[in-house]
């Protein structure tokens, strides 16, 4: 095998060990999660514009469905927890996801303008 290919096995059985312990976990927990049609909304209006601006319509394609389910089910979106609602712990969740995310994307811009230009 070559190394892009041993890459790919590697990301692919990570994820499928954490799709299985996430699984696994909802299923001990006993409790029914409620899907946030909210979240469907926002991935739907950010795939549109994606797909139409790749070519890709897979994409767009999969955004109006989001898109179209999130505004059909817009009555069960409930209300959100403000920030200063959040418990201590959350917030700490939330600041450690946002900085790791800007990091990344700081990370990806100085590669692909400085060091690959």
């Amino acid at each position: 095998m070559d190394s892009l290919t041993s890459i790919i096995f590697i990301v692919v059985l990570v994820l499928a060990i954490i799709a299985l312990i996430l699984l696994r976990s909802s299923q001990t927990s006993g409790q029914k999660r409620i899907p946030n049609y909210k979240v469907l909304f926002v991935i739907g209006i950010s795939w549109v514009p994606i797909g139409i601006a790749t070519g890709n319509p897979t994409f767009w394609g999969m955004g109006l469905v989001f898109l179209i389910i999130g505004l059909v089910k817009k009555d069960q979106w409930g209300k959100e927890t403000k920030w200063a609602d959040l418990p201590q712990t959350t917030k700490r969740i939330k600041l450690a996801l946002i900085s790791g995310m800007s990091l990344l994307l700081l990370l990806g811009l100085i590669y692909s303008f400085i060091i690959k230009p």
